[in-house]
């Protein structure tokens, strides 16, 4: 038998918030790093400023982190989504089993209308101009239904309606 395989990525845009809280923590460890030099001055325990030190390695050890990337995996019916941070930390972050979703469409789409009102996990790069698809399912820690949205290829949604024509829209 044939096996089905198909992987995409996704950068993550850039928002206004994750620039904002950027600011802020920079803001921040200047202000920290600065409070514990005047600190060590007027004190005279130089080892305060230690503490504006660990600061700033912490903002540097954190800052991969605001670089974002989704991966997706459809292998055999199984689709992995895994997050990757600063373009090396890996962390499988969701599962599904393409068969047991109720339905797998462009955002869109009228097939997706009775689910509008569920809970959104967003694992798309959030560009206005990308194919965006949502996924209605019921994932195993959660009693609810969810829509997860995600930004497969086409090679890949032409494997994933082959395997499930009922539950797949797919065009050509």
């Amino acid at each position: 038998m044939e096996q089905s395989y198909a992987e995409a990525n996704a950068k993550k845009k850039v928002t206004g918030a994750s620039v904002a809280l950027k600011m802020t923590l920079i803001l921040l460890v200047i202000l920290v790093f600065t409070a514990s030099v005047l600190g060590a001055m007027q004190t005279g325990i130089h080892i305060i400023v230690f503490i504006g030190v660990a600061a700033i390695f912490a903002l540097i050890w954190y800052w991969p982190r605001f670089k974002i990337e989704w991966e997706y995996v459809f292998c055999d019916g199984q689709l992995d989504f895994d997050m990757i941070q600063g373009g090396e930390r890996r962390k499988n972050i969701l599962r599904i089993e393409i068969e047991e979703a109720d339905v797998v469409a462009p955002i869109q789409s009228h097939r997706l209308d009775g689910y509008r009102h569920l809970e959104v996990k967003d694992y798309s790069s959030m560009r206005e101009d990308a194919a965006i698809y949502g996924i209605a399912t019921r994932l195993s820690e959660q009693r609810e239904k969810v829509v997860i949205l995600f930004e497969p290829t086409s090679r890949m949604v032409e494997l994933m309606h082959k395997k499930c024509p009922e539950i797949v829209e797919y065009s050509e």
